[in-house]
């Protein structure tokens, strides 16, 4: 391959010299004949090895999320560094064009899954021993905000769901 270079430091045409992506599956395939860890790597082949769910690329000495890349194969530039390029479905491997859109870091946590100390089955919802009721809570820009505490379980969801609507809107999970 090409000599390493800073991070982000190549243009759409290098990296397609490389790698070509399909916009429907999502896949990118190499271009070229190199060499991975795994030994010689043909034109044609899969590009990326999996790491915590995500698909990671190399190029130029560095390692590039997939999602980055399909973002600079269809739009011609790099994502904003400031903002996150969300997988619509929370599917973390999954980088069809249709399924990525750009967020900031709370709109991406909004699409997250549920935790895995979640004991009530639903983000932003707890019980309250202190005064036996259900307490609704959620995070907007840095700062927790208290929707209440309800008697009955489903009246704190009910306040956590038209929470997430009213400060994401699209971005407010679908379902966990």
């Amino acid at each position: 391959m090409a000599t390493t270079r800073r991070r982000r430091d190549f243009t759409l045409a290098e990296a397609s010299e490389l790698l070509a992506y399909n916009p429907e599956t999502g896949v990118f395939r190499w271009r070229i004949e190199t060499h991975g860890a795994g030994g010689k790597i043909l034109p044609g082949d899969v590009a990326g090895t999996p790491k915590d769910g995500y698909v990671q690329i190399k190029l130029f000495g560095a390692v590039y999320r997939a999602q980055h890349l399909a973002w600079l194969f269809m739009t011609g530039e790099w994502p904003d560094p400031t903002s996150d390029v969300e997988h619509k479905d929370r599917g973390r491997a999954h980088n069809a064009w249709l399924n990525l859109r750009p967020a900031t870091r709370s709109q991406n946590n909004m699409n997250a899954g549920l935790r895995s100390n979640n004991r009530s089955g639903h983000a932003g919802v707890s019980w309250r021993a202190d005064t036996s009721k259900w307490h609704a809570r959620i995070k907007v820009r840095g700062r927790t905000i208290l929707l209440g505490n309800f008697d009955d379980i489903a009246d704190a969801i009910a306040a956590r769901r038209a929470a997430e609507i009213t400060h994401f809107g699209d971005f407010a999970a679908k379902q966990r």
